[in-house]
């Protein structure tokens, strides 16, 4: 009796190692089902329906670590060994070829951090331009200055177009980044209205301002510069209250970088219904996409087939960062 007794007792201690061991392997098998899902394209995701916020912050859990360490996700890239010309815009201007989407009234404004594409028409820029260098002027940024026409731009709104609206005054050259490379006069520039478009704040205030964050403090190591082309989706169905300001459709970002002799870029979009809980990760998109939306041609100074090469492509990770880097 004695020795079934200690059976019993001895089936019973392992089996809480057994239940550890299960738990183990389940854990392992979700977060690695939640890897997979933030790697897979924005189109696959969104036909999870309702569970893809869910599977979204699931996926966060590893997927940055393993993209940092170059060990998941792919980049979008061709060789590149040219040394690319000086200026916010190396690869060539933004240029219109459907004015049905975005209009050929564009008015570009040289700053002192950035370019800026105004559209008199819209009363919204349609683009800016800025590179990012490595190196800081200022560690932190001045206080904010106040928002202010802009005497250069036809039809400048105004900062009072948006009181009461709905609508933030949302930045495309940002405060933070422009502030922090080229100084104080820079900022100041940041905050004339040729450089605002109107902005859901579950946008400006969540995932967009964690894009910018990533650009200007994470992204910003690799190469010497980054170059960074912010714009607006036009759209003529809304307007910003009683204004003539129309409301962009959504906001993207192009940001190219030369590292190891490879040219990569990334391309995002965010529209403005987008939850305030989104990650920038889950936003990629790719720079056809885009041409598509907006009516513009990027990059048109590079050859036709690196164009097909770095614009057909969706990359689906932020750069990684660290030592295995590849």
């Amino acid at each position: 009796m004695a020795r079934k007794s200690n059976k019993r007792f001895n089936d019973r201690s392992r089996f809480p190692h057994k239940k550890r061991l299960l738990a183990t392997i389940a854990v392992v098998v979700v977060l690695a089902f939640g890897n997979w899902f933030a790697h897979q394209p924005t189109a696959s995701r969104a036909s999870f329906g309702v569970m893809e916020p869910t599977l979204e912050s699931l996926g966060i859990i590893t997927a940055d670590i393993t993209d940092a360490l170059g060990l998941t996700g792919h980049d979008v890239s061709v060789p590149y060994t040219s040394t690319p010309t000086r200026g916010p815009l190396p690869f060539g201007e933004p240029k219109v070829i459907d004015p049905k989407k975005t209009p050929d009234d564009l008015v570009v404004l040289k700053r002192k951090g950035y370019w800026v594409a105004w559209s008199p028409s819209l009363r919204h820029p349609v683009w800016t331009a800025y590179s990012v260098p490595t190196t800081k002027l200022l560690e932190f940024p001045p206080e904010r200055p106040p928002f202010e026409r802009d005497p250069q731009a036809p039809k400048s709104s105004s900062p009072t177009d948006y009181t009461g609206s709905g609508y933030d005054r949302g930045h495309m050259a940002p405060n933070y980044l422009i502030a922090t490379r080229f100084g104080k006069a820079a900022q100041r520039e940041t905050f004339l209205m040729s450089n605002i478009a109107p902005q859901k704040p579950t946008l400006n205030r969540g995932p967009w301002r964690l894009l910018e964050q990533t650009v200007a403090d994470d992204l910003s190591g690799i190469g010497d510069t980054l170059w960074v082309i912010t714009g607006a989706v036009p759209e003529r169905q809304r307007r910003v209250g009683k204004s003539s300001v129309f409301v962009p459709k959504g906001f993207y970002k192009i940001i190219a970088a030369i590292h190891q002799g490879r040219l990569r870029v990334l391309a995002i979009f965010m529209p403005q219904e987008i939850r305030e809980s989104k990650r920038p990760r889950y936003c990629f998109c790719s720079i056809d996409d885009l041409e598509e939306m907006t009516g513009l041609d990027f990059f048109p100074t590079l050859s036709k087939e690196r164009q097909t090469a770095l614009e057909a492509p969706e990359a689906n990770r932020f750069w990684p960062t660290w030592s295995l880097f590849q």
